[in-house]
């Protein structure tokens, strides 16, 4: 506690200390997966069901829920996604299992949206029920100054046409639709063709393991070393040009281009991952200034933490440029309102390269 600058009876000196100059940002996370399955606990394991468990390898997740069921018995469970995205990149997995035969899995993403993740996979739900499922869970968390994106896979089967994977393609910046079906492994160890859902998991392990700036357009899967179905070239041209996230193999199996479902302001991934990482790391600055004193000298304090973010977010190459305005006019004092204003200049990813050849 401070000195009592209100009751100074007894000469002395008191001193008060403005601590606001050394607020500074704290970390971002911006590689988390949240995922959602049907499980059965490990062997003497009794709360693996129905909490959320943190998990940093495929390790901790064996630690807890038995093996995954073959894909032959039509029983999908959590430890096949979890596979998916540990082999793909991913390093810390929000995983809320809950017990086979269950159908419902709302309940389950409302807990995951309780923790800090950034990606959010549900890969045994069918495309639409995972796109219904997330579209609403993603959208009503931003609204709770949480930003996760929903990633879903196809599951449609490999005969289907572009133009009927297309139309699952629900409009959404906060949804990724990814195709077609990828190659797992099954208990046995032999590979299997996975139903398409789960290529969102596979997916979301090469996103979770990229910096927000940094494209998954053709970055491989190190994961996945088959397709289900092998695109030609016009039918990965109607895709992307759909918004969809195909794959494709060519020395690896690679995203031809990262895409959301939008295909508008926020047609590529990273720019809507670069805005949610400055959102977040915004507010982690911004915060710790509630309830101190909005005059010139605070705000002055709250305008450099918030540059000194942002300057990093720019030498990080997340943003081109920025410019920042922190403000309150008399109404806005008496109001108990700060306005900072903020115009950002994401960095873009190259897709496409134009070469000319003159010859002489």
């Amino acid at each position: 506690m401070e000195e009592n600058f209100a009751e100074q009876i007894i000469p002395g000196t008191f001193i008060r200390v403005q601590a606001e100059g050394l607020i500074a940002p704290k970390g971002v996370a911006y590689g988390n997966v949240g995922i959602v399955g049907t499980a059965a606990a490990a062997a003497g394991v009794t709360n693996a069901l129905g909490t959320t468990h943190i998990l940093s390898s495929l390790d901790d997740a064996e630690a807890l829920w038995a093996p995954a069921d073959p894909v032959s018995t039509g029983t999908l469970n959590l430890m096949r996604g979890l596979e998916l995205l540990f082999r793909n990149g991913a390093t810390t997995v929000y995983a809320h299992a809950v017990a086979a035969g269950t159908a419902d899995f709302s309940d389950a993403v409302d807990e995951l949206l309780k923790e800090d993740i950034n990606l959010l996979v549900a890969p045994e739900l069918d495309t639409a029920a995972a796109t219904g499922l997330l579209k609403a869970a993603v959208n009503s968390a931003e609204t709770n100054a949480r930003d996760v994106i929903g990633i879903v896979g196809s599951d449609l089967a490999a005969s289907a046409l572009p133009a009927d994977v297309i139309a699952q393609a629900n409009a959404d910046k906060r949804l990724v639709l990814a195709t077609p079906a990828v190659y797992g492994r099954d208990p046995d160890g032999s590979d299997v063709l996975l139903p398409g859902q789960y290529t969102a998991a596979a997916v979301a392990g090469l996103v979770a393991s990229l910096a927000p700036q940094a494209s998954p357009t053709n970055k491989t899967l190190a994961g996945v070393t088959r397709l289900g179905r092998k695109y030609g070239y016009g039918e990965l041209k109607a895709l992307v040009s759909g918004n969809v996230l195909a794959l494709e193999s060519r020395q690896g199996i690679r995203v031809v281009r990262g895409v959301t479902t939008e295909g508008a302001a926020f047609a590529q991934i990273t720019t809507r991952r670069i805005v949610d990482y400055a959102k977040a790391g915004i507010r982690n600055v911004a915060n710790p200034f509630i309830g101190r004193l909005n005059n010139e000298r605070v705000r002055k304090a709250l305008n450099g933490a918030l540059d000194s973010f942002l300057s990093t977010m720019l030498v990080d190459e997340q943003l081109t440029g920025y410019t920042l305005e922190v403000k309150a006019t008399r109404a806005d004092e008496i109001a108990g309102r700060c306005v900072v204003n903020v115009a950002l200049q994401p960095t873009f990813s190259i897709d496409y390269i134009r070469v000319t050849l003159a010859l002489s």
